[in-house]
């Protein structure tokens, strides 16, 4: 849990993810891995050398204003409340992803990573713009995309905002979602959508990885339900070869 209570203390509102970048990257010094930075602010790993590649991304921005906050943790449950002792947003929306990735690129041999930067909608400015900005190359040899960016602990997004079609039910055994509580459903808008959307062929999803109420001040995590969203991710990396 220290890493993510990490996570969580680090500010990365849209535009401002420079400490966070250096904390992810921080993390991963003692993991054999050729990254790269492209000109908007993503970043994109590889770990191992193969034909093709699972890949798994996140976001490295939040919706919330930057202000000092405490950790509180109750049970299974993590929040943060600020200097006046009331509700604030911790960013698990989608520093939980990056948790995930972090631990899948210490513990899995073949993966692909994407970063994204500004995800998240500022104001009037539409949301998704690393995604949009960067180079789709990076993909050409991915099997499929799974992004940790979803609410809850139970829902594959398969099909985005606007009805793009992101991957089959069918990617998915039935065993391995009975057996974590998942089930493939319809979704809004995220990076993956956005390369959908700009034709990227490859199968994608959006899984939820066990935050709740996001972008308002009561945000939580479960962390058991990121735990087991992290056994989950793992298990469709090993299982999946399409």
């Amino acid at each position: 849990m220290e890493l993510l209570k990490s996570l969580y203390e680090i500010n990365s509102k849209s535009g401002q993810e420079a400490a966070i970048k250096k904390f992810v990257q921080k993390q991963l010094a003692d993991v054999e891995l050729a990254v790269e930075e492209d000109s908007f602010g993503n970043i994109f790993i590889t770990k191992g050398t193969a034909v093709s590649y699972p890949c798994v991304t996140a976001h490295l921005d939040e919706v919330h204003v930057p202000v000092e906050k405490h950790l509180v943790i109750e049970g299974d449950m993590i929040y943060a409340v600020d200097d006046t002792g009331e509700r604030t947003g911790i960013g698990a929306d989608d520093k939980n992803g990056l948790w995930i990735i972090i631990r899948l690129l210490h513990e899995k041999p073949l993966l692909k990573v994407a970063l994204f930067v500004q995800e998240e909608r500022d104001g009037e400015i539409a949301g998704c713009r690393g995604s949009r900005a960067c180079s789709l190359d990076f993909f050409n040899d991915v099997r499929y995309i799974l992004a940790v960016d979803r609410k809850g602990d139970s829902e594959v997004v398969t099909v985005g905002k606007g009805d793009i079609r992101l991957c089959y039910d069918d990617m998915f055994p039935p065993e391995i979602l009975h057996k974590y509580g998942y089930e493939c459903v319809s979704g809004g808008r995220t990076d993956v959508v956005a390369l959908k959307e700009r034709g990227l062929h490859v199968p994608c999803c959006n899984i939820g990885c066990g935050y709740y109420n996001a972008h308002k001040p009561d945000e939580y995590t479960l962390f058991s339900h990121l735990e087991k969203a992290l056994e989950f991710v793992g298990k469709l990396i090993d299982c999946i070869n399409r």
